[in-house]
């Protein structure tokens, strides 16, 4: 992205509404009336013409739909983008692509659902928005768009972060429970 074209990316199951889509398409609207050369990208499994169905035609016109990425397609996407965008309302045991997007050093922002505040390390390696919220998620991502020295700080705890989920760091821990 640059700075008068902002790029956002989501990636997840686009048709489940657990995942957030519908959140972050309301959202957008306020977003694109302040920035309105904002892109969104979205990757992963659905039908686009649904989702597309339910957006504004001003969303839907700044959304570029992807399909399904393969693993390495998906971290070069998410080295491609300015923030990574999380909106899932529920229902997530860990949030594994929090992770990768962290590892792949973009600014994350999240719902604040239990699960992503620990990944997140309650805020302080992505910023989270008041699940559920379009107003606080559009908000939030202004903010991130606006200010890049924000999201450049929020990558860098990210990544440090991230590190502490490595499968090696993980692997000498299981190993430890086992032992004892």
């Amino acid at each position: 992205g640059t700075a008068d074209r902002p790029t956002t990316a989501f990636l997840g199951r686009m048709g489940e509404p657990r995942k957030g889509m519908p959140v972050l398409s309301a959202a957008l609207p306020q977003v694109l009336a302040q920035v309105p050369g904002l892109r969104l990208l979205v990757a992963g499994p659905g039908d686009p013409d649904e989702v597309r169905s339910a957006m504004t035609p001003e969303v839907a016109a700044a959304t570029e739909f992807l399909g399904a990425v393969d693993d390495a397609d998906k971290a070069s996407l998410l080295r491609s983008v300015d923030v990574y965008i999380a909106p899932n309302t529920g229902g997530e045991s860990f949030g594994i692509i929090l992770i990768e997007a962290m590892s792949a050093g973009v600014a994350v922002l999240a719902s604040d659902i239990p699960a992503f505040v620990r990944v997140l390390d309650g805020g302080t390696a992505g910023a989270t928005f008041v699940n559920e919220d379009p107003d606080d998620l559009a908000r939030q991502l202004l903010r991130l768009v606006r200010e890049r020295e924000a999201r450049e700080e929020y990558a860098a705890a990210g990544r440090g972060r991230a590190a502490v989920f490595d499968w090696s760091v993980v692997t000498d821990q299981i190993t430890l429970v086992y032992e004892t």
